[in-house]
């Protein structure tokens, strides 16, 4: 098999996983990682905190907006670089909308920061699934790694610990994080 089709067999079953999670579980679950995200010294260390609007389905960080003393980072999707850029975001409500593949962006008013990840941001990564070296594997469109390669002080995959796994396929453009966070606590790779 190949490295692409040994990565879409693991996204189909950790997707599958994490689909069949209650609501109840789910509410548990995301307000239980959101408690350890809070008492992590790394987040409370971060001016900066790049975070990810839930695509209903992935761990919900909405709690964490607001939190004192911090500046929050959204990406937004720019078609002519088929990349990724951070917003800062002052207002969910407000500030985010529907846009490509159907997730919350900031709106295209938004001004594009020339913040970039760097030694006091935390970035806070979905993820499909993370193994126990630090391999994310994300949906197939490289566009975190890409994000996640230009630096930061930490990079942390957000998953329920029913996504975590012993070992995944790694491709060399493939960016590690240094830490996941699931309900159940952090682990430091």
């Amino acid at each position: 098999m190949s490295t692409q089709t040994d990565k879409q067999m693991y996204r189909d079953r950790f997707l599958a996983l994490r689909r069949n999670f209650g609501q109840t579980e789910r509410s548990n679950a995301d307000n239980a990682i959101c408690q350890n995200i809070r008492q992590w010294e790394i987040y409370r260390d971060a001016d900066q905190v790049a975070l990810y609007a839930t695509d209903g389905e992935e761990p919900d960080l909405s709690s964490l907006f607001g939190d004192a003393e911090k500046r929050f980072y959204f990406p937004r999707y720019v078609a002519k670089e088929h990349d990724y850029e951070l917003i800062e975001v002052c207002d969910l409500k407000r500030d985010l909308v529907r846009a490509k593949f159907g997730l919350l962006e900031p709106r295209s008013e938004l001004p594009a920061t020339a913040v970039g990840l760097g030694e006091k941001m935390l970035f806070l990564t979905p993820a499909v699934a993370c193994d126990r070296h630090g391999v994310r594997l994300g949906r197939g469109g490289g566009f975190y790694d890409r994000m996640l390669n230009r630096g930061a002080m930490a990079v942390a995959a957000i998953v329920y610990d029913c996504q975590l796994t012993e070992n995944l396929p790694r491709e060399a453009h493939d960016r590690k994080v240094d830490f996941a966070v699931t309900e159940k606590g952090i682990l430091k790779f």
